[in-house]
């Protein structure tokens, strides 16, 4: 469970800027048809990375009513009143997280060997274990990329990457692709 941990810290940190700038207005803006809001996306990853957290035995931390809103299932709403305030969305999702790293980083192993709970996930990942990781890492992962499109097509310009692993145009490059990976992350990956 360290590395899924280590790899979630990771994801956490290119999350900030993900999240920066983005306010009430922007809690039911659907820049396409179909798309996903922020507001939905940000409570989702929310109340998903709570369940992970009651999974390993914590309490919850976002309000019973955000599962209804959030939960798995669920449709975004283009109403900015049925969503919490933009602030009160992310505060959670970095509480939630941050507790879920600590929380995971010392779980029993033992305790999260029993039978995943959610059953729609359950072929994917048949032990509480397994979807807790993957709730740490491919969910969150998948949602923040879905929060990264939302934003190009709200037309709140380009992100930069905070890391050494993010691409780069070719006169910008001051060192070989390879030598940035090596550099990012020297005690846990290593290109051969």
């Amino acid at each position: 469970m360290k590395t899924t941990v280590a790899q979630c810290r990771y994801l956490l940190s290119l999350a900030e800027p993900i999240l920066a700038g983005l306010d009430d207005s922007h809690r039911a803006f659907e820049p396409q048809p179909g798309a996903k809001t922020a507001g939905w996306l940000i409570g989702h990853l929310a109340v998903s990375g709570d369940f992970a957290r009651r999974l390993c035995g914590r309490p919850p931390v976002c309000p019973a009513d955000w599962r209804t809103a959030f939960n798995p299932g669920s449709e975004p709403s283009q109403q900015p009143t049925d969503y919490p305030a933009m602030v009160a969305l992310r505060d959670a999702f970095r509480e939630v997280y941050a507790d879920l790293c600590a929380t995971a980083s010392g779980v029993d192993p033992l305790s999260l060997a029993s039978v995943n709970p959610f059953a729609p996930a359950r072929a994917g990942f048949p032990t509480t274990g397994d979807f807790v990781a993957y709730l740490l890492t491919g969910h969150l992962a998948y949602h923040l990329g879905q929060l990264v499109t939302w934003r190009a097509a709200a037309g709140l310009g380009r992100l930069h990457r905070p890391d050494a692993l993010a691409a780069s145009r070719r006169h910008e490059r001051t060192e070989p692709p390879e030598a940035a990976l090596a550099n990012a992350h020297p005690r846990s990956f290593s290109p051969r």
